[in-house]
């Protein structure tokens, strides 16, 4: 018996170092140095007009009272850069911090969670600042240092510095959440295209993105445009949100272009240099897209990314299908290229991941749909762009609704861009989802034109899309805890509201009380393409309990 109290007191030890210990270790072993910018970096504060200046560094505000997004130009060497970007956006950049963990909070509910995935994160990247390059990692603690003399400072367990060197590799972190059991992450979706010559209204090369990312409103409110001209290297303009170095869409001085969607392959590693500074890298150092893949193929990556790269001068476009394993080049075809979240270069035929993500994602849809629209209008601008990046409907134009995850705009993107490469122009849509007007830049700002407008679809999405989906978390919480009555009249404010997609006619199967009602709203339900084969099998069970 004292033997039998021995080894259950051992065992529990050992769960709680699992559980609480190694997380703890996790960390302290992923601190941080703190780097202290040199006393030349450390310029001035100062605002007039409602624009902020930092030596010769700004951030105003392009747009009205109605909407528009933040510019922040930044000049000189990687500390001046650094500390112009955290005085100048600091605050953003701490708003949009909190949003994440109260989003992170959603994610992983439970304490002893977050604290064992922030722990064993932490672990996992202690090696991480390997990875960087000197100068941005320059950049990165100038940015923490000024942003911590001008603005209060979101505190945290985890010290500033610490969360600046994950915080460039949230991207390629999340890749591996996915399927962790401790955390719901969110399912992805971007979208990009490429169009050329005959394809192209006046020829020359035209490119979009719609960058879907669901860390918080804070990353589609207060996009920021930043416009960095180096001390050395090319100047280049990127579209994300405060407080990064990197850059996941962008176009430099060159013409070249470099955006990034998620992929999927086998062989994924858990530490390595994330994709937003290699992008980064290929803007400040690129000129040609043979210059850019060699970059890429070079890079200890340790997730896989579909990187599009197009060039205006060299009238052309390919994206890099790259993984930690190895890389595949595909090419335009008939002038026309589309982008999703898997590979299909023959490197990847059958890579068991990628076959996955073909077999039970959204990608394979979105990307037929996407091609379907490209054919649809002869010669593109880039306002018939910004329709396709805009599109909610299914492959055939099949009304399903708002929000279904397997169109193109699911309405949970960050940011929305097309550009002309020729020109040098990219316009950037102001919130919500890329559905509001369109804003013209230049690599150094923002350009006197008029922007392009807003998508048909912007008013009900301001109006419908929050309520439609308290109304089927009501519906669904309601019926868990036993209110059917209130649950049923959630489930039809969810209908009125959206009511082509799948989950308003699977809430209202759930809460139907009569099995023929039942039965015929999940009919309804599978016939408008639920996302996921988890969405499916939900509506299938509610089919199968109905006579």
């Amino acid at each position: 018996m004292p033997l039998l109290r021995w080894l259950l007191a051992v065992l529990l030890l050992a769960a709680l170092w699992l559980g609480l210990g190694m997380p703890a270790l996790g960390f302290l072993v992923c601190l941080a140095p703190s780097r202290e910018p040199p006393p030349a970096a450390r310029l001035p504060f100062s605002e007039n007009a409602g624009v902020r200046h930092c030596g010769d560094s700004e951030r105003r505000w392009v747009g009205d009272d109605t909407g528009g997004v933040w510019h922040l130009r930044c000049v000189g060497d990687p500390a001046t850069v650094g500390w112009a970007q955290g005085a100048l956006v600091g605050d953003l950049t701490m708003r949009l911090e909190g949003e994440m963990m109260d989003t992170f909070t959603t994610l992983v509910p439970g304490f002893l969670a977050r604290h064992a995935v922030l722990g064993l994160v932490g672990l996992n990247g202690r090696t991480l600042p390997r990875f960087y390059h000197p100068d941005e990692l320059t950049e990165i603690a100038a940015s923490v240092a000024a942003t911590e003399a001008t603005w209060p400072t979101w505190r945290s367990s985890v010290p500033h510095p610490t969360r600046a060197i994950q915080y460039h590799a949230l991207h390629d972190i999340s890749h591996y959440l996915i399927d962790n059991p401790l955390v719901r992450v969110p399912q992805i979706g971007c979208t990009a295209v490429a169009v050329r010559g005959p394809r192209a209204a006046g020829g020359g090369m035209l490119v979009g993105r719609l960058f879907d990312f669901e860390g918080g409103r804070e990353f589609d409110v207060n996009k920021v445009v930043r416009s960095v001209r180096p001390a050395q290297g090319l100047a280049w303009l990127s579209v994300g949100w405060a407080g990064l170095a990197g850059a996941v869409t962008g176009m430099n001085e060159a013409g070249l272009w470099v955006s990034i969607n998620a992929g999927e392959s086998s062989g994924q590693g858990s530490v390595g240099r994330p994709i937003i500074l290699v992008a980064r890298e290929i803007l400040q150092s690129c000129r040609t897209i043979t210059e850019a893949e060699a970059i890429l193929r070079a890079a200890p990556v340790f997730v896989s990314e579909a990187v599009l790269l197009a060039s205006g001068r060299e009238a052309r476009a390919v994206v890099v299908e790259l993984g930690p394993t190895g890389c595949d080049v595909r090419a335009m075809e008939d002038d026309r290229l589309v982008v999703t979240n898997h590979f299909l270069a023959p490197r990847w035929s059958d890579d068991p991941a990628n076959r996955r993500r073909l077999a039970e994602g959204t990608s394979p849809r979105r990307y037929a749909r996407a091609m379907e629209l490209l054919d649809a209008t002869p010669a593109h601008t880039p306002t018939t762009l910004l329709e396709v990046l805009r599109d909610r409907r299914a492959v055939g134009g099949q009304e399903v609704g708002f929000g279904n995850r397997g169109t193109i705009n699911a309405w949970i993107g960050a940011h929305l861009v097309v550009a002309d490469l020729s020109r040098q122009v990219v316009w950037v849509c102001e919130a919500p989802h890329g559905l509001g007007r369109a804003w013209a830049f230049g690599i150094d700002g923002p350009l006197a034109q008029t922007p392009l407008p807003a998508g048909v679809d912007r008013e009900r999405c301001i109006q419908a899309a929050g309520p439609w989906a308290r109304a089927l978390r009501d519906a669904r919480g309601l019926h868990a805890a036993g209110d059917h009555v209130g649950a049923a009249r959630a489930a039809a404010e969810a209908a009125t509201l959206n009511p082509d997609h799948f989950e308003s006619h699977e809430v209202l199967a759930l809460t139907a009380t009569d099995p023929a009602l039942r039965a015929t709203q999940a009919r309804r339900a599978l016939a408008l393409q639920p996302a996921y084969p988890e969405d499916r099998l939900r509506c299938e069970r509610l089919l199968a309990g109905s006579p």
